[in-house]
């Protein structure tokens, strides 16, 4: 890229700036800082799992609620062993047609969760692991 100095000369810039190297950096490969909080990162990635499982307590719930229904007066719904096949027929049919509502939100935040994750393994910045 290409300044033009108030005197009209035209001068070409540097493509990026750089920062002098320390004297005790001198010995080590070096490794671009990512600059990542992981604090701030463990926190999102907290965030993403509540919401993951509150998405996933409420399908449950609702395909309880449908397994429920009709269901015998001994039957427990605390208690999957005591439930009878009708049961868990309503069970499973609730939860395929409820699916299309829940999935793509479930496996979205599965991937985030997934992707920050691998961020979180990345080796620490230099500046990172002094402090």
């Amino acid at each position: 890229m290409s300044h033009i100095d108030p005197s009209g000369e035209t001068r070409l810039s540097q493509p990026f700036a750089t920062r002098p190297a320390a004297s005790e950096d001198a010995g080590r490969p070096s490794r671009p800082s990512l600059g990542i909080d992981r604090h701030h990162l463990r926190a999102i990635i907290a965030e993403r799992r509540a919401a993951l499982s509150a998405i996933e307590m409420e399908m449950v719930a609702r395909c309880e609620e449908a397994a429920a229904r009709p269901a015998p007066r001994h039957v427990r719904l605390d208690d999957r062993g005591t439930w009878d096949r009708g049961m868990w027929d309503r069970y499973l049919s609730a939860a395929t047609v409820l699916g299309p509502d829940y999935m793509p939100q479930m496996l979205r935040l599965h991937a985030e969760i997934e992707r920050l994750e691998r961020i979180l393994l990345l080796p620490a910045a230099p500046e990172a692991r002094a402090a």
